[in-house]
């Protein structure tokens, strides 16, 4: 009987669902028939069943507010932790393939590890974050979240990962063998409708995207934008998204009351952005602006943006750093302050309109040539092909033209 190929998420919606959609979308193409294990509310469920070859095996929906009391959440997350691992249970045997992706928060994500490993089946991880953006646990249990984590990359077979320094935190602080630590790009997320150039020219306009949280720097963008205006800079910010974690929300407060203190060059619109209303924001601005913190993984949302003809403004952190050393796909914030963000947006403000738009188009060329959905499938296909046949690579399946090419 043939092994199956079982991808496995908790997320029901936003970048994490897409993400799970277009993968699931091209292993299909690549001649991989894969199953989806994932919440009853999946965004994308209804797509995957019109495709042959995808089955979806939904749980208990997911909830993702974050205002219910504490009780009813924990009830609600427990119910829904058990749903999962009875589909898990029903659909995975045996030598089959798991692919987890996006798993709850630390140390209960850890649990369908450890259901994978009693059901003998064989374990891939992509870790889209190598440490968490935020810890589940308070500070003085931290070790017990830390400890959870290593355990998952431990009985991980193979862990990917979207760019080098993802693969250097995972080999050198947790201990991960360098030849089962695969880098494959974190693929492009194209909207649906056509994003168009911005006919006026007389502002830069800048957009922060997606899930409101502190290590994305907001309190730098504001600070800095706000003090590009007082000097005479033609300059507007737009904050679009939703604190979609609990332990964020007072951090959005600090915000809030910063934007509070000089509203003009800020617009907010808080609330998750239907896929449909998203070619019209991203029409609207000329950079995506990531003043990223802590931060050591990859970003979906430039991803979005130069898949669209967007550049950014952006730190050098995680992958982004990667991102800006492979193409002029945008500016570099040199320095993780009010003044370094300011100084990165004046350079974009000096090369004017039409560098936004040469550098958005060389950035959607540079996405399609080495992160297309394809490539992406591709490899992770041969990865499962090398798992199944009891190999393993020497180097990473797939590398980005500036990440290192020493044999480890």
């Amino acid at each position: 009987m043939p092994k199956r190929i079982v991808l496995h998420t908790p997320e029901p919606t936003s970048g994490a669902a897409r993400y799970l959609y277009e993968l699931a979308r091209g292993l299909h193409g690549a001649g991989v028939d894969v199953g989806l294990v994932c919440p009853g509310n999946f965004q994308f469920s209804e797509h995957l069943r019109e495709i042959q070859g995808i089955g979806v095996f939904p749980a208990a929906p997911r909830s993702i507010e974050t205002q219910r009391k504490f009780f009813r959440k924990v009830v609600s997350n427990l119910y829904f932790l058990v749903s999962m691992m009875k589909v898990q249970m029903r659909v995975v045997g045996p030598g089959d393939i798991i692919h987890f992706q996006y798993p709850l928060h630390y140390p209960f994500g850890t649990v369908f590890f450890l259901q994978a490993a009693l059901q003998r089946a064989r374990i891939v991880f992509t870790v889209h974050d190598p440490i968490p953006h935020k810890w589940l646990l308070p500070k003085w249990l931290r070790w017990i979240d830390y400890a959870a984590l290593t355990i998952s990359y431990r009985m991980s077979s193979y862990l990917i990962v979207h760019s080098e320094p993802g693969r250097r935190m995972l080999i050198d602080t947790f201990g991960k063998p360098a030849s089962r630590v695969v880098v494959i790009p974190h693929g492009p997320y194209r909207l649906d409708g056509e994003v168009l150039s911005r006919n006026s020219t007389d502002c830069i306009e800048l957009l922060m995207f997606g899930s409101l949280r502190e290590n994305k720097g907001i309190h730098l963008a504001i600070g800095a934008v706000q003090m590009l205006y007082r000097g005479g800079a033609k300059v507007h910010l737009t904050i679009a998204g939703e604190v979609l974690n609990g332990s964020e929300r007072a951090y959005w407060d600090v915000c809030r009351a910063l934007i509070a203190e000089a509203p003009a060059p800020i617009s907010l619109r808080k609330g998750f952005v239907p896929d449909e209303e998203l070619p019209e924001l991203f029409s609207q601005c000329d950079y995506v602006l990531m003043p990223y913190i802590n931060f050591v993984s990859d970003s979906g949302v430039a991803s979005m943006a130069l898949a669209n003809g967007r550049p950014m403004i952006a730190t050098r952190t995680g992958g982004l750093g990667i991102l800006l050393a492979q193409a002029d796909v945008g500016f570099a914030i040199e320095e993780a302050t009010v003044e370094g963000v300011a100084a990165a947006i004046e350079n974009a403000l000096a090369g004017g309109i039409e560098t936004a738009r040469r550098k958005g188009r060389t950035a959607a060329q540079h996405i399609d040539q080495f992160c297309g959905w394809g490539l992406i499938s591709k490899h992770t296909a041969e990865l499962y092909q090398v798992l199944l046949s009891g190999g393993h690579p020497a180097l990473p399946v797939w590398q980005t033209p500036s990440a290192s090419q020493e044999r480890v």
